[in-house]
């Protein structure tokens, strides 16, 4: 696969994330509310506090889609989403280590806890985000053709829908693991 497959990849794949996330987060009055709620909880901001960091991370969050859509400024919007990811991670790590189980509502009704997974995460989707600088760095997405594009853009949609739903993934899992515990135990 040659450099440029692998950019537009991450591109694919960075740009989807921040746009569910936003997304989610923008599809109803109520939905904001919720994120303003959670962010209030997660930072000890006072309202009027966590909607201003709330319109701010959104407005970053819309920031990386549109830098990573648009030719000229892919590399920023990597680097804007790599940063984003820190601050995320460092957010969440301060709560885990306050003894805070937040609910993450980075895409949407979840009301799963913030927990270790989160950081795992954000950690991996920076360095497809790393990846897809030094791809551009090295040829960038000058020339693709629709077929392959097409595949990769499909392989980095299912990733997308991945990490967007990931909170219910390892929801389902703990289950099964309990249920499956408890049918040993009897």
């Amino acid at each position: 696969m040659s450099v440029e497959y692998l950019q537009f990849g991450c591109q694919v794949l960075l740009g989807g994330v921040f746009a569910v996330s936003a997304g989610s987060k923008l599809y109803s009055r109520t939905a904001f509310a919720d994120f303003t709620g959670a962010t209030a909880r997660l930072t000890g901001a006072g309202a009027g506090r966590a909607r201003q960091l709330a319109v701010v991370v959104v407005a970053a969050e819309v920031a990386v889609v549109l830098a990573l859509i648009l030719p000229a400024l892919v590399l920023w919007g990597f680097a804007l989403g790599i940063g984003l990811l820190a601050v995320f991670s460092a957010a969440i790590v301060r709560s885990l280590r306050k003894g805070q189980r937040a609910s993450c509502r980075c895409f949407g009704a979840s009301d799963s806890p913030l927990g270790k997974h989160h950081v795992v995460r954000n950690a991996a989707l920076a360095a497809f985000g790393a990846l897809g600088i030094a791809a551009g760095l090295s040829g960038g997405t000058s020339s693709l053709d629709f077929g392959p594009a097409g595949v990769v853009a499909f392989a980095a949609l299912i990733g997308v829908a991945l990490i967007a739903r990931l909170d219910d993934l390892i929801g389902l899992f703990r289950t099964t693991t309990a249920t499956s515990s408890l049918g040993r135990q009897q």
